[in-house]
C-alpha cells in the first residue's frame, strides 16, 4: 500500500493528528488536508483505526531509519549502542506526534504505552537484539543471549522517555553519551559460563 494517493494520504493524517490529536481529528479532516475526496481517503482506509495505525506504523519505520543512520556511523559495537541510546532517547522525546499525544491525550494514548504496551517493548527488543546479533555475527561481540539485555535497554529508554526526571540523563546529549559509556557499554561484555546457561 504504497501508491501515491496512500502516501498523500498519511502525509495529510500525520499533519492533521500533530495539529489536533487523534480524537478531534476525522477522516473529513484528513481528506480535506490531503486535497482528495472523502471516499477516496475511505477507499484506502476504511476505518479511522486503520488510519491511525498506518501512519503510526510508518512513524516507526521512518524512526528506525533515521537511528540506523546514526548508528551506521559508529565504528565499533560499543560506539553503536552509546550513539543508538542517543539517538533513541532524543528521536522519541522530540517526535512531534508523540509529544503531542502524551501532552493533549494522555488517557488515550499512555495505557497503550505502559499496561498493553508489550508490543511496544518486544519491537523495541527484536531491533535492539538484530542490532546486537549482527555484531556477533561479524565477530566483534562475544556470544551470549542478546534478548535480555536488547529488553533491559528497551524497558530503561521507554521509562526514560515516559517519565524524563531522574539521574539518568535524558536532555544532556554530551551526558546520555557519558551515561551510555559508563553503565550500558559494559553489558556488551556479558560473560555466560556453562554453569549459567
Amino acid at each position: 500500500m504504497t501508491d501515491e494517493v496512500v502516501t498523500k494520504i498519511l502525509d495529510a493524517a500525520l499533519a492533521v493528528y500533530e495539529e489536533f490529536g487523534l480524537r478531534r481529528s476525522t477522516m473529513d479532516d484528513v481528506a480535506r488536508q490531503a486535497g482528495l475526496g472523502r471516499a477516496t481517503v475511505y477507499r484506502r482506509f476504511p476505518q479511522k483505526g486503520d488510519l491511525v495505525t498506518a501512519v503510526g506504523l510508518r512513524e516507526v519505520s521512518r524512526f528506525l531509519a533515521g537511528v540506523d543512520a546514526e548508528i551506521g556511523k559508529a565504528g565499533s559495537p560499543q560506539d553503536r549502542l552509546v550513539e543508538g541510546f542517543v539517538a533513541v532517547v532524543r528521536g522519541l522525546r522530540r517526535h512531534p506526534l508523540l509529544n503531542r499525544l502524551l501532552s493533549s491525550e494522555p488517557e488515550a494514548i499512555l495505557p497503550g504505552l505502559t499496561l498493553t504496551g508489550g508490543p511496544i517493548i518486544a519491537m523495541a527488543r527484536d531491533y535492539l537484539a538484530q542490532k546486537i546479533r549482527e555484531d556477533q555475527q561479524a565477530g566483534s561481540l562475544g556470544e551470549f543471549d542478546p534478548e535480555p539485555l536488547a529488553e533491559l535497554l528497551a524497558r530503561l529508554i521507554h521509562s526514560m522517555v515516559l517519565t524524563p526526571d531522574g539521574r539518568i540523563p535524558a536532555a544532556d546529549e554530551r551526558e546520555m553519551r557519558t551515561f551510555a559509556r559508563a553503565y550500558l557499554v559494559p553489558l556488551l561484555d556479558i560473560k555466560v559460563s556453562s554453569s549459567d546457561a
